[in-house]
């Protein structure tokens, strides 16, 4: 980056007006507003000001809904006047979720709305003695949109004036009631680059111009981990694009995983082991720049233990303490713990029976992943059959009434670890029958 650069700040879905969820409240943590989108903007508009950038433009789904009308424009509000004072202009397109708040707001200044409607219009950033970059957007007219935006073609790139699209989309995904585009279609448009809003997790920017998603503004829930921030992009004399993004959200989410199986006391170091973990994890996850005031964790404990019901007894009041802790500048607080240890056994001699608990040896090394388990010809083709029916467990879950209202998909990998919790909890079950039994 250099003073002749023209420099725009990009920032992904901020949903003003909500603040994020499963954030406990203690004395110890910043207030819960400190942590959410509004902070997260106003540390943008700053950061924008410093940085001298000439201009600020927004993906959608800037306001959460038309229920949080009042405070999504009194937070986008704060922001616009910072860099109103500072001359720096603010571009925007409408996402599904502010289709009409977003032009509602912009018709009262502050903003500049591209392809209002459903149509296309783009904005020139020609700042003296720098490079011209040409902006080009789309905004949703309707909260769903299944066709294409480029149904209609953008306008061409024209010659010598970098041209960037800004859009709120489904990438890659036919069928989307989210105004779904394909990664070929934006190629062929010819700009330099697409920024996407819609889609939460943060894309990796890329210099080749293949579209990437600029994430959400800050981590609204436990399932939106990794940095979180504006992507900072600076066009130089000879044409020549580059990305950055800045750790601005002032909440990270992180999963971490904590392996028992070497611990010489499981249960009683749980807390200094868990300490530990999460300030390795949090010093790990952050740059020399980083900002995060709270890092907010959902842990994990795996491994072999000797006794894994006392474990989940020790993880359970672990969970209910709603511990903090300070790591890397700034507090932790554990969110979740999720017990995943089993029983110090040896599953191959175990599997070697025809008995209930070598049945269920057998099927822990499947999921496990082994190539080769005892009694089971084709291992692999055992653990497919082994998932397909979890699957169909947890589909026919997600029909019961009080479920259908999640559209969260539940992924393989899940499903994998909860059929391997279940088991090992069954074989624990069984080997507790086992020993009574022996001793009565």
């Amino acid at each position: 980056m250099s003073a002749r650069d023209t420099q725009i700040l990009f920032v992904g879905d901020m949903h003003l007006g909500r603040l994020p969820a499963r954030v406990p409240a203690s004395d110890t943590l910043p207030q819960l507003a400190e942590l959410g989108p509004g902070a997260a903007w106003r540390r943008t508009a700053h950061e924008a000001v410093r940085l001298g950038v000439d201009a600020v433009a927004l993906a959608g789904d800037v306001v959460h809904g038309a229920g949080d009308t009042f405070e999504g424009a009194s937070e986008l509000g704060t922001g616009l006047a910072i860099l109103a004072r500072a001359g720096i202009p603010v571009l925007a397109v409408a996402g599904n979720h502010d289709t009409r708040v977003l032009p509602d707001l912009a018709h009262h200044g502050g903003i500049t709305l591209l392809g209002p409607e459903g149509t296309w219009t783009f904005a020139d950033i020609a700042p003296p003695g720098r490079p011209a970059v040409r902006l080009v957007g789309w905004s949703f007219p309707r909260p769903h949109w299944p066709e294409s935006p480029l149904a209609a073609p953008p306008p061409p790139p024209p010659p010598g004036i970098v041209t960037l699209g800004l859009l709120h989309a489904d990438l890659d995904v036919p069928g989307s009631p989210y105004a779904p585009v394909t990664g070929a279609e934006l190629a062929a448009t010819g700009y330099a680059g697409w920024l996407l809003g819609h889609v939460h997790t943060p894309g990796l920017p890329s210099g080749t111009g293949r579209p990437f998603y600029l994430g959400s503004l800050c981590g609204l829930d436990p399932t939106e981990t990794d940095v979180h921030g504006p992507v900072l992009a600076s066009v130089g004399g000879d044409g020549q694009l580059s990305w950055r993004r800045l750790p601005l959200a002032p909440l990270r989410w992180l999963s971490v995983d904590l392996d028992l199986g070497a611990a010489k006391e499981p249960v009683a170091d749980l807390e200094p082991l868990t300490f530990d973990a999460v300030a390795r994890a949090c010093v790990a996850s952050c740059g020399a720049d980083d900002a995060t005031l709270a890092f907010g964790i959902r842990l994990a404990l795996r491994g072999a233990v000797d006794d894994p019901a006392a474990v989940r007894a020790a993880a359970e009041t672990l969970a209910e303490k709603s511990a903090t802790m300070p790591a890397a500048g700034a507090i932790a607080f554990l969110e979740k713990v999720s017990v995943g240890t089993h029983q110090r056994v040896d599953l191959r001699q175990v599997a070697q029976g025809d008995d209930p608990p070598g049945l269920i040896a057998r099927r822990i090394l499947a999921l496990e992943g082994a190539d080769d388990v005892p009694g089971i010809a084709d291992a692999a083709a055992w653990r497919a059959q082994l998932m397909a029916e979890a699957r169909r467990a947890v589909t026919d879950v997600d029909q019961l009434a009080h479920y259908r209202c999640l559209d969260e998909p539940v992924g393989d990998e899940e499903i994998r670890r909860e059929a391997l919790a279940t088991a090992w909890a069954l074989y624990e079950r069984l080997d507790r029958s086992r020993k009574g039994a022996s001793c009565g």
